[in-house]
Protein backbone atom coordinates (compact mmCIF):
# COMPACT_ATOMS: atom_id res chain seq x y z
CA UNK A 1 0.00 0.00 0.00
CA UNK A 2 0.92 3.63 -0.50
CA UNK A 3 2.11 5.79 2.64
CA UNK A 4 -0.05 8.91 2.95
CA UNK A 5 0.38 11.95 5.26
CA UNK A 6 -2.36 12.81 7.31
CA UNK A 7 -4.13 15.02 4.29
CA UNK A 8 -4.39 11.47 2.57
CA UNK A 9 -1.47 12.51 -0.09
CA UNK A 10 0.98 10.39 -0.72
CA UNK A 11 4.14 10.43 1.48
CA UNK A 12 7.39 11.40 -0.62
CA UNK A 13 9.72 8.98 0.25
CA UNK A 14 13.24 9.66 1.77
CA UNK A 15 15.09 9.38 -1.64
CA UNK A 16 12.29 11.49 -3.56
CA UNK A 17 13.08 14.29 -0.96
CA UNK A 18 17.12 13.81 -1.45
CA UNK A 19 16.33 14.58 -5.40
CA UNK A 20 14.55 17.70 -4.64
CA UNK A 21 17.10 18.72 -2.47
CA UNK A 22 20.38 17.61 -4.75
CA UNK A 23 21.94 15.73 -2.14
CA UNK A 24 21.42 11.74 -0.25
CA UNK A 25 19.08 9.99 1.42
CA UNK A 26 21.17 9.23 4.29
CA UNK A 27 22.10 13.44 4.27
CA UNK A 28 18.35 14.11 4.03
CA UNK A 29 17.72 11.27 7.03
CA UNK A 30 20.01 12.87 9.23
CA UNK A 31 18.30 16.17 8.79
CA UNK A 32 14.65 15.04 10.29
CA UNK A 33 16.60 12.96 12.59
CA UNK A 34 18.36 16.09 13.95
CA UNK A 35 22.09 14.79 13.71
CA UNK A 36 24.35 17.70 13.76
CA UNK A 37 27.04 16.43 10.52
CA UNK A 38 25.73 17.81 7.75
CA UNK A 39 26.59 20.95 6.33
CA UNK A 40 24.66 24.17 7.39
CA UNK A 41 23.80 25.27 3.54
CA UNK A 42 22.72 21.64 2.60
CA UNK A 43 20.60 21.32 6.26
CA UNK A 44 18.83 24.83 5.29
CA UNK A 45 18.08 23.45 1.49
CA UNK A 46 16.80 20.09 3.15
CA UNK A 47 14.95 22.05 5.68
CA UNK A 48 13.13 24.42 3.66
CA UNK A 49 11.90 21.61 0.96
CA UNK A 50 10.49 19.67 4.26
CA UNK A 51 8.69 22.61 5.54
CA UNK A 52 7.15 23.24 1.65
CA UNK A 53 5.90 19.78 1.20
CA UNK A 54 4.83 19.77 5.26
CA UNK A 55 7.08 16.41 6.09
CA UNK A 56 6.10 15.05 9.23
CA UNK A 57 8.07 12.39 10.41
CA UNK A 58 5.96 9.37 11.40
CA UNK A 59 6.68 9.10 15.63
CA UNK A 60 8.41 6.47 17.17
CA UNK A 61 6.25 4.66 19.81
CA UNK A 62 8.89 3.87 22.23
CA UNK A 63 11.16 6.70 21.73
CA UNK A 64 10.98 8.64 24.87
CA UNK A 65 11.96 12.33 24.61
CA UNK A 66 12.63 14.45 27.91
CA UNK A 67 11.92 17.95 26.13
CA UNK A 68 9.18 20.37 26.46
CA UNK A 69 8.69 23.58 24.72
CA UNK A 70 7.40 27.15 24.36
CA UNK A 71 6.16 28.15 20.88
CA UNK A 72 6.51 32.67 20.88
CA UNK A 73 4.49 33.83 17.81
CA UNK A 74 7.47 37.17 17.96
CA UNK A 75 10.04 36.97 21.00
CA UNK A 76 10.10 40.94 20.96
CA UNK A 77 6.84 40.68 23.29
CA UNK A 78 7.73 42.55 27.36
CA UNK A 79 6.73 38.85 28.96
CA UNK A 80 8.48 36.27 26.55
CA UNK A 81 11.31 36.87 29.48
CA UNK A 82 8.65 36.19 32.22
CA UNK A 83 6.65 33.19 30.41
CA UNK A 84 10.19 31.50 29.60
CA UNK A 85 10.96 31.66 33.33
CA UNK A 86 7.94 30.31 34.04
CA UNK A 87 8.70 27.33 31.59
CA UNK A 88 12.18 26.42 32.87
CA UNK A 89 10.71 26.42 36.53
CA UNK A 90 8.42 23.30 35.22
CA UNK A 91 11.23 21.78 33.37
CA UNK A 92 13.27 21.67 36.40
CA UNK A 93 10.72 20.51 38.30
CA UNK A 94 10.39 17.71 36.29
CA UNK A 95 13.53 17.10 35.24
CA UNK A 96 12.81 18.28 32.09
CA UNK A 97 14.68 20.41 29.37
CA UNK A 98 12.87 23.39 27.42
CA UNK A 99 12.96 24.32 24.28
CA UNK A 100 12.11 27.70 23.13
CA UNK A 101 10.56 28.27 19.02
CA UNK A 102 9.68 31.39 17.27
CA UNK A 103 7.69 31.29 14.11
CA UNK A 104 9.08 34.10 13.10
CA UNK A 105 12.68 35.96 12.52
CA UNK A 106 14.17 39.03 13.61
CA UNK A 107 12.25 40.93 10.66
CA UNK A 108 8.88 39.58 11.46
CA UNK A 109 8.78 36.88 8.72
CA UNK A 110 7.42 33.44 9.08
CA UNK A 111 10.48 31.11 9.83
CA UNK A 112 11.18 28.46 7.39
CA UNK A 113 12.82 26.27 10.46
CA UNK A 114 10.83 26.48 13.14
CA UNK A 115 8.54 23.23 12.74
CA UNK A 116 11.83 21.29 11.92
CA UNK A 117 13.14 22.72 15.19
CA UNK A 118 10.15 21.37 16.61
CA UNK A 119 10.02 18.17 14.96
CA UNK A 120 13.62 17.37 15.97
CA UNK A 121 13.31 17.96 20.06
CA UNK A 122 10.95 15.60 19.67
CA UNK A 123 8.89 17.44 22.79
CA UNK A 124 6.51 15.93 24.89
CA UNK A 125 4.20 18.78 25.59
CA UNK A 126 4.42 22.16 23.92
CA UNK A 127 2.87 25.71 25.23
CA UNK A 128 2.07 28.15 22.40
CA UNK A 129 1.52 31.80 23.15
CA UNK A 130 -1.75 32.92 20.36
CA UNK A 131 -4.61 31.02 19.88
CA UNK A 132 -4.07 31.31 15.84
CA UNK A 133 -2.34 28.16 15.71
CA UNK A 134 -1.32 27.09 11.96
CA UNK A 135 -2.86 23.81 10.35
CA UNK A 136 0.84 22.74 9.65
CA UNK A 137 1.37 22.97 13.74
CA UNK A 138 -1.63 20.98 14.43
CA UNK A 139 -0.63 18.56 11.70
CA UNK A 140 2.61 18.28 13.04
CA UNK A 141 1.53 17.85 16.97
CA UNK A 142 -0.73 15.01 16.01
CA UNK A 143 1.99 13.09 13.78
CA UNK A 144 4.16 13.13 17.00
CA UNK A 145 1.93 12.88 19.01
CA UNK A 146 2.10 16.27 21.35
CA UNK A 147 -0.18 17.71 23.26
CA UNK A 148 -0.52 21.47 23.94
CA UNK A 149 -2.02 24.13 25.75
CA UNK A 150 -2.62 27.74 24.65
CA UNK A 151 -1.52 30.79 26.78
CA UNK A 152 -2.64 33.85 24.81
CA UNK A 153 -1.97 37.61 25.52
CA UNK A 154 -4.97 38.94 23.40
CA UNK A 155 -7.18 37.18 25.81
CA UNK A 156 -8.87 34.86 22.77
CA UNK A 157 -10.51 31.59 23.85
CA UNK A 158 -8.99 28.93 22.31
CA UNK A 159 -10.92 26.76 20.23
CA UNK A 160 -13.06 23.88 21.77
CA UNK A 161 -10.84 21.26 23.15
CA UNK A 162 -7.70 23.14 23.27
CA UNK A 163 -5.99 23.35 26.95
CA UNK A 164 -5.78 26.99 27.60
CA UNK A 165 -4.94 28.79 30.77
CA UNK A 166 -5.99 32.81 30.82
CA UNK A 167 -5.81 35.62 32.31
CA UNK A 168 -9.17 36.79 33.49
CA UNK A 169 -9.22 40.60 32.63
CA UNK A 170 -12.51 41.34 33.00
CA UNK A 171 -11.48 40.68 36.87
CA UNK A 172 -8.46 42.97 36.52
CA UNK A 173 -10.64 45.80 35.37
CA UNK A 174 -13.54 45.08 37.97
CA UNK A 175 -10.33 45.91 40.66
CA UNK A 176 -9.16 49.01 39.45
CA UNK A 177 -12.56 50.09 39.26
CA UNK A 178 -13.21 49.30 42.66
CA UNK A 179 -10.05 50.43 44.26
CA UNK A 180 -10.11 53.97 42.41
CA UNK A 181 -13.99 53.97 43.89
CA UNK A 182 -12.70 53.26 47.31
CA UNK A 183 -9.93 56.51 47.08
CA UNK A 184 -13.17 58.57 46.60
CA UNK A 185 -12.85 58.88 42.60
CA UNK A 186 -15.57 59.83 41.25
CA UNK A 187 -14.84 60.88 37.59
CA UNK A 188 -12.50 57.96 36.13
CA UNK A 189 -11.55 58.09 32.76
CA UNK A 190 -10.95 54.87 30.84
CA UNK A 191 -8.20 54.79 27.88
CA UNK A 192 -9.24 51.70 25.63
CA UNK A 193 -7.22 49.23 23.78
CA UNK A 194 -7.50 48.09 19.78
CA UNK A 195 -10.93 46.70 19.33
CA UNK A 196 -9.45 43.29 17.95
CA UNK A 197 -7.82 42.57 21.12
CA UNK A 198 -10.65 40.93 23.67
CA UNK A 199 -8.21 41.57 26.59
CA UNK A 200 -8.90 45.20 26.07
CA UNK A 201 -12.52 44.93 25.61
CA UNK A 202 -12.65 42.95 28.67
CA UNK A 203 -11.07 45.26 31.08
CA UNK A 204 -12.87 48.16 30.27
CA UNK A 205 -16.20 46.17 30.75
CA UNK A 206 -14.83 45.26 34.33
CA UNK A 207 -14.11 48.89 35.53
CA UNK A 208 -17.76 50.01 33.74
CA UNK A 209 -18.72 47.34 36.03
CA UNK A 210 -17.26 48.51 39.04
CA UNK A 211 -18.52 52.44 38.36
CA UNK A 212 -22.09 50.87 37.48
CA UNK A 213 -22.26 49.02 40.66
CA UNK A 214 -21.75 52.39 42.38
CA UNK A 215 -24.39 53.73 40.43
CA UNK A 216 -21.39 55.62 38.07
CA UNK A 217 -22.33 54.84 34.64
CA UNK A 218 -19.20 55.32 33.35
CA UNK A 219 -19.33 58.63 31.20
CA UNK A 220 -18.73 58.79 27.44
CA UNK A 221 -17.04 61.58 27.11
CA UNK A 222 -14.22 59.83 29.51
CA UNK A 223 -13.98 57.12 27.22
CA UNK A 224 -10.48 57.50 24.84
CA UNK A 225 -9.70 54.96 22.50
CA UNK A 226 -6.10 53.99 22.82
CA UNK A 227 -3.91 51.03 21.40
CA UNK A 228 -0.62 49.15 22.63
CA UNK A 229 1.95 52.56 22.01
CA UNK A 230 2.24 55.70 24.30
CA UNK A 231 1.55 58.97 21.73
CA UNK A 232 -2.32 58.14 21.33
CA UNK A 233 -2.73 58.04 25.22
CA UNK A 234 -0.57 60.90 25.30
CA UNK A 235 -3.02 62.51 23.22
CA UNK A 236 -6.21 61.51 25.07
CA UNK A 237 -4.92 62.68 28.35
CA UNK A 238 -4.18 65.75 26.74
CA UNK A 239 -7.61 66.63 25.42
CA UNK A 240 -8.93 64.75 29.77
CA UNK A 241 -6.67 67.21 31.17
CA UNK A 242 -7.87 70.09 28.85
CA UNK A 243 -11.37 69.36 30.28
CA UNK A 244 -13.45 71.85 32.42
CA UNK A 245 -14.33 69.14 34.70
CA UNK A 246 -11.27 66.94 34.40
CA UNK A 247 -10.74 63.66 35.86
CA UNK A 248 -9.34 62.84 39.11
CA UNK A 249 -8.20 59.41 37.99
CA UNK A 250 -7.21 57.75 34.86
CA UNK A 251 -7.12 53.60 33.80
CA UNK A 252 -4.98 52.62 31.05
CA UNK A 253 -5.49 49.24 29.79
CA UNK A 254 -2.24 48.56 29.11
CA UNK A 255 1.09 49.83 30.95
CA UNK A 256 2.72 51.81 27.67
CA UNK A 257 -0.14 53.93 27.74
CA UNK A 258 0.72 55.06 31.04
CA UNK A 259 3.88 56.76 29.74
CA UNK A 260 1.69 58.95 27.64
CA UNK A 261 -0.33 59.84 30.36
CA UNK A 262 2.90 60.68 32.68
CA UNK A 263 4.24 62.82 29.37
CA UNK A 264 0.82 64.22 29.07
CA UNK A 265 0.74 65.42 32.80
CA UNK A 266 4.09 66.86 32.41
CA UNK A 267 3.00 68.38 29.60
CA UNK A 268 0.00 70.41 31.20
CA UNK A 269 1.85 70.86 34.76
CA UNK A 270 -0.67 67.89 36.13
CA UNK A 271 0.49 66.58 39.39
CA UNK A 272 0.49 62.34 39.59
CA UNK A 273 -1.32 61.25 42.04
CA UNK A 274 -2.38 64.65 43.55
CA UNK A 275 -3.83 66.37 40.75
CA UNK A 276 -4.88 62.51 38.88
CA UNK A 277 -4.63 58.99 39.76
CA UNK A 278 -2.81 56.52 37.12
CA UNK A 279 -2.89 52.90 37.20
CA UNK A 280 -2.01 50.58 34.19
CA UNK A 281 -2.57 47.18 33.18
CA UNK A 282 0.60 44.41 32.69
CA UNK A 283 2.99 45.24 35.27
CA UNK A 284 5.73 45.39 33.13
CA UNK A 285 9.20 46.32 34.80
CA UNK A 286 9.81 49.93 33.22
CA UNK A 287 6.52 50.79 35.11
CA UNK A 288 8.53 50.53 38.42
CA UNK A 289 11.11 53.28 37.11
CA UNK A 290 8.57 55.55 36.27
CA UNK A 291 8.67 59.11 38.32
CA UNK A 292 5.85 57.70 40.38
CA UNK A 293 6.03 53.71 40.09
CA UNK A 294 3.07 52.82 38.62
CA UNK A 295 0.06 51.05 40.37
CA UNK A 296 -0.93 48.27 37.48
CA UNK A 297 -2.62 44.84 37.38
CA UNK A 298 0.26 42.16 37.46
CA UNK A 299 -0.12 39.48 34.76
CA UNK A 300 1.76 36.60 36.74
CA UNK A 301 3.20 35.36 32.78
CA UNK A 302 5.77 32.66 34.77
CA UNK A 303 2.93 31.01 36.50
CA UNK A 304 0.80 31.05 34.12
CA UNK A 305 3.58 29.00 31.75
CA UNK A 306 4.27 26.79 34.68
CA UNK A 307 0.25 25.98 34.89
CA UNK A 308 0.30 24.88 31.42
CA UNK A 309 2.63 22.69 30.89
CA UNK A 310 1.14 21.42 34.18
CA UNK A 311 -2.25 21.22 32.16
CA UNK A 312 -0.70 18.69 30.21
CA UNK A 313 1.66 17.23 32.11
CA UNK A 314 1.89 15.77 35.54
CA UNK A 315 4.48 17.36 37.71
CA UNK A 316 7.57 15.56 39.22
CA UNK A 317 11.12 15.29 39.27
CA UNK A 318 11.74 12.52 37.21
CA UNK A 319 12.04 13.18 33.01
CA UNK A 320 9.53 9.75 33.05
CA UNK A 321 7.20 12.08 32.65
CA UNK A 322 3.98 11.35 30.35
CA UNK A 323 0.88 12.00 28.85
CA UNK A 324 -1.18 9.63 30.49
CA UNK A 325 -1.57 11.76 33.60
CA UNK A 326 -3.04 14.67 31.95
CA UNK A 327 -4.88 17.05 34.30
CA UNK A 328 -8.71 16.87 34.54
CA UNK A 329 -9.19 20.23 33.52
CA UNK A 330 -8.62 21.87 30.37
CA UNK A 331 -9.41 25.13 30.93
CA UNK A 332 -8.01 27.46 33.97
CA UNK A 333 -8.89 31.07 34.06
CA UNK A 334 -6.29 32.54 36.40
CA UNK A 335 -7.19 35.80 39.08
CA UNK A 336 -5.27 39.14 38.32
CA UNK A 337 -3.64 41.08 41.42
CA UNK A 338 -3.53 44.93 41.75
CA UNK A 339 -0.63 46.29 42.96
CA UNK A 340 -0.45 48.96 44.34
CA UNK A 341 2.37 51.69 44.03
CA UNK A 342 2.98 55.62 44.03
CA UNK A 343 0.34 56.93 41.48
CA UNK A 344 -2.49 56.70 42.86
CA UNK A 345 -3.80 58.40 46.20
CA UNK A 346 -7.01 59.39 47.53
CA UNK A 347 -9.09 62.68 45.74
CA UNK A 348 -7.86 65.59 47.32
Amino acid sequence: MTEKDTKGKRRLKISEIAQLADTSAATVSKVINGYGSVASDTRDRVERILSEIEYSKKPVKHAKSSNIALLFDRMDRAWVPQMIAGGMRYADRAGLNLIVVCRTDDKGRLSSRYLQSLRRSKPLAVVINTTKILPQEQELFHAMHTDYAVLDYEGDIAPQGTKEVRLDNWAGGLAVGRYLLSLGHRRIAIITGPDDMMCFQARVDGCKAALSQASLPAEANLIRSGDTWSELARRSALELFDMEDPPTAIFATCDVQAIGIYDAAHQRNVSIPRDVSVVGFDDNEFGRHLSKALTTVHQPYSEMADKAFSLILKSGNSASTDRGSQSSVDRLLVPPELVIRESTAPVF
